[in-house]
C-alpha cells in the first residue's frame, strides 16, 4: 500500500539540528584523536595546528570554529578524560569516601597509563586556566556529591558543609595531579597522595564514630614507603 506524503507535514527542522550536532561532535572527536596521537609521538611545543588539521582531515579553520586553538584543544582532551572517568564510575557500587577514593584511583590509573600524553596535557593546563579559559563543567562534582553521601551515611560531621569539603579535597587532588605531571612524584606516590588528601580532611571532619576507621585507613597510607 502507497502511503501519500502528508501535506500538513513539513520538514523537522530538529532532525537537521541533531544530524548537524552529530556531524560536529564526529569531526571533533576526530579532531581530538588527532592531537592525542600526535602529542604523544611529538609533544605538544612541536606540532602545529596545521599538522592536527591534516591528520584530522579538515582545515585549520575548521578546528578554530569547532573548538579553538591548542590551548582548547587541550581542555578538548581533558574533557574527555572527565566523561571517561564518569562513564567508569557509572556502574560502581561505592559511595561516599570510598567513591571519593574511587574518583581518584579511577583518574590517577587512567593518567599513568596514558602518561605521555597525561603528562603534558596536565602540566599546560594551569596555566590556560589561570589565563581566564574554563573547562565547562564542574570538575570537583564527583567529590562534592561522595561529601554528601558521606554526610548522610553519618562518616562526615553534620557541622561541615560537604560542598566545601567535596571542593577542598579536589583542590588536594590537583596538587598530585601536578607534582606528577610535573615529574616530581612517582605512579605509586601520585595514588598515595591522591588518597591522602581524601583520607585527611574526612578524618578531620569525620563523626565520632566514623573517625577511628578513617584515621586508620589515613595512617595506613601516611606510613607506607614508596
Amino acid at each position: 500500500m502507497k502511503m501519500e506524503p502528508n501535506p500538513h507535514l513539513g520538514p523537522n527542522p530538529h532532525l537537521g539540528l541533531a544530524l548537524r550536532a552529530r556531524g560536529k561532535a564526529r569531526r571533533c572527536a576526530k579532531i581530538i584523536a588527532a592531537a592525542c596521537d600526535l602529542w604523544r609521538e611529538h609533544g605538544i611545543d612541536k606540532v602545529p595546528l596545521s599538522q592536527i588539521a591534516a591528520a584530522a582531515e579538515v582545515s585549520p579553520q575548521t578546528i578554530y570554529n569547532l573548538i579553538g586553538g591548542l590551548d582548547a584543544i587541550a581542555l578538548a582532551v581533558m574533557n574527555v578524560a572527565l566523561d571517561k572517568v564518569e562513564a567508569a564510575l557509572s556502574g560502581t557500587v561505592a559511595t561516599g569516601v570510598d567513591l571519593a577514593l574511587e574518583a581518584g584511583r579511577v583518574s590517577v590509573r587512567m593518567y599513568v597509563d596514558d602518561a605521555r600524553l597525561y603528562r603534558q596535557v596536565l602540566v599546560r593546563i594551569p596555566r590556560v586556566l589561570f589565563e581566564g579559559t574554563h573547562l565547562g563543567r564542574d570538575a570537583a562534582e564527583i567529590a562534592v556529591l561522595a561529601m554528601v553521601q558521606a554526610q548522610a551515611a553519618g562518616q562526615v560531621s553534620s557541622a561541615v558543609d560537604p560542598d566545601r569539603l567535596g571542593r577542598a579535597i579536589y583542590s588536594n587532588y590537583l596538587g598530585a595531579i601536578y607534582d606528577w605531571a610535573c615529574g616530581d612524584a612517582s605512579d605509586a606516590a601520585f595514588l598515595a597522595t591522591s588518597e591522602i588528601g581524601v583520607l585527611a580532611p574526612v578524618a578531620a571532619c569525620a563523626t565520632d564514630a566514623a573517625r577511628p576507621a578513617l584515621t586508620a585507613r589515613l595512617f595506613e597510607r601516611l606510613g607506607e614507603r614508596l
